[in-house]
């Protein structure tokens, strides 16, 4: 089958992984990406992006392919223009079936699927789902009950069938394929990686809250080996030779005996600085230290608020501020250099303990700081907040929902303060790097009502909230430009390919008793002993209920306190 993928912004490791695990069915994959300089979230000048490629570069590209079915993956923030170029695929390629996956429909399956583009939703994770969909095409058998998708039929009728287990172990799949998205020059010299997917928290403005709670009967959770990830990296070095590795996990160092295995391997074998993710609660010694002596250079710690009364009541982050300073010293003692990121527009957050985040920040002495604004994401426990309380109008959920707006840009929220939601948000990287004495100016300016003196002022410290990412951008930006335009010219895909319709057989079979059963087989060598099996079970239920107990999941009940 010849399989179309769309992407925008960025480069994405999902996707990359559900490219390699589709190719490794014997299907022809091809990527078409848009780095989406107009509309990237920082900005939202669209037009920009016609200085660069335009959509007859990306609707030409599509024809030629020849796709079987095209592919759509769409985060909150990416949603319209996808629904958009979807609509125009559907139009010139109207038997072609169009499917969408990613956390948006997942969290917004009955929206997205009324949506006259869409033939079909994926829900959670898509590697299965889509070689289960690909196989049935290949046969021209029905595929309206294939677990995590939800699909339309001839008569319109949608077919909502139920998710499948999550997918584990990961070192199951390939390694993810990056050469789709490195064709288009989405590749810096700072790339990305990932090492595990869910996170061992839930924040209740992360999508995490509401993923966990998707799959309370399940840890979703799970972590590559060590082997598999240094694996990954060697390839990785070998092939795009970058100067240094993004650690993307939403929390990369919470496993000690990980760490502890991972820190000799990587030195040994990959030697590059890298950047991570901490919080206040796993920045200990044991992990930093670990990680130094890894080779990390900086990591990202997520403060989000300086009030410990929102951080507690709203945010289900339990960390004091003495936690956080704390965790701040210990980064900067094992010489790593601290970018410390912070969210403005809660409900009920008033400018006095919008006012506490630039104190706390003050005591961090971070290499720079990073602000954001609270964007509802649906479904999430602090979305659904907002909504029950009043901060939140349906009118605003809608246009939420549709994807408007970004966490950069929008206060969605109905706030008595709104004005200075965009004022702090707007300063705080600028304050972050400003000397002590020059700060009575700064304040003063944040005093003064909100203007184009404050939209100047964020637009111009744009580079401060990762310095040496933007300059990395920067230089990097007409690579990247001269490559989209290149790769959406051109085409790579095998002209000779014919799709040889097989089956997988699986290569690994697991000696079992029910296996042996099954095929009626006696000898002693195929049968496990019973105490083993006891054993194994034993430990399985142990390892389950510690795992359950330490990482939250279920939905979250906020705090009552005042």
């Amino acid at each position: 089958m010849r399989v179309l993928f769309y992407y925008r912004g960025s480069e994405h490791i999902g996707l990359e992984s559900i490219m390699s695990y589709i190719q490794s069915k014997g299907h022809l994959v091809e990527l078409i990406y848009e780095p989406a300089l107009g509309d990237n979230g920082y900005v939202d000048i669209p037009w920009l992006n016609n200085f660069f490629y335009n959509d007859e570069l990306v609707v030409n590209k599509a024809l030629r392919f020849k796709p079987d079915i095209i592919c759509f993956s769409a985060i909150t923030n990416l949603y319209l223009p996808i629904k958009n170029l979807a609509k125009q695929f559907k139009k010139l390629m109207p038997n072609v079936p169009i499917i969408v996956g990613g956390i948006h429909p997942t969290s917004l399956p009955e929206e997205t699927i009324k949506e006259e583009c869409f033939d079909m939703i994926c829900l959670g994770e898509g590697e299965g789902a889509l070689e289960d969909l690909l196989q049935r095409m290949r046969e021209k058998k029905s595929y309206t009950d294939i677990k995590n998708l939800w699909v339309k039929d001839s008569t319109g009728h949608v077919h909502k069938n139920v998710k499948r287990p999550i997918i584990k172990p990961l070192e199951s799949l390939p390694m993810p394929d990056k050469s789709f998205f490195a064709r288009y020059g989405a590749l810096t010299s700072r790339i990305m990686i990932m090492t595990t997917r869910g996170c061992p928290f839930a924040c209740t403005f992360c999508v995490n809250s509401f993923r966990n709670q998707a799959y309370s009967g399940e840890v979703y959770l799970r972590q590559r080996t060590v082997e598999n990830v240094i694996a990954d990296l060697v390839e990785i070095k070998k092939t795009y030779k970058p100067k240094k590795f993004r650690f993307e996990d939403d929390v990369f160092a919470f496993n000690q005996k990980w760490l502890d295995e991972f820190k000799v391997e990587y030195k040994e074998k990959i030697g590059l600085p890298f950047h991570c993710y901490v919080t206040p609660s796993t920045a200990k010694d044991s992990i930093l230290k670990g990680l130094a002596e890894a080779g990390c250079e900086s990591v990202s710690m997520g403060i989000q608020s300086g009030s410990e009364h929102i951080r507690i009541k709203l945010l289900h982050r339990r960390h004091s501020d003495e936690l956080i300073i704390a965790a701040a010293q210990r980064i900067k003692k094992y010489g790593l250099k601290l970018q410390a990121e912070y969210i403005f527009g809660f409900p009920t957050e008033t400018p006095e303990e919008m006012w506490k985040s630039y104190e706390l920040n003050d005591k961090l002495d971070a290499y720079n700081t990073a602000s954001f604004i609270f964007y509802p994401y649906p479904k999430t426990a602090l979305a659904e907040y907002s909504v029950e309380n009043g901060y939140l109008t349906k009118e605003n959920y809608d246009k939420v929902k549709e994807g408007y707006g970004s966490y950069h840009t929008s206060c969605w929220l109905d706030l008595p303060y709104k004005d200075e939601v965009y004022k702090y948000n707007a300063m705080l990287p600028l304050w972050n790097v400003t000397p002590k004495w020059l700060k009575p100016v700064l304040k003063k300016i944040l005093k003064m009502k909100y203007s184009w003196i404050h939209k100047t002022i964020y637009t111009l410290t744009f580079p401060l909230i990762d310095f040496d990412e933007f300059i990395v951008r920067i230089k990097e930006m007409p690579h990247m430009i001269m490559q989209t335009r290149r790769a959406l010219k051109n085409d790579f895909w095998d002209e000779d390919y014919v799709d040889a319709g097989f089956k997988e057989i699986e290569s690994d079979i697991i000696k079992t008793n029910e296996n042996a059963k099954i095929a009626d087989i006696k000898a002693p060598e195929n049968l496990i002993p019973d105490h083993v099996i006891a054993k194994q079970k034993l430990e399985k239920e142990i390892k389950d209920k510690r795992r359950k107990a330490h990482f939250f999941h279920g939905r979250i009940k906020f705090d009552k306190a005042n």
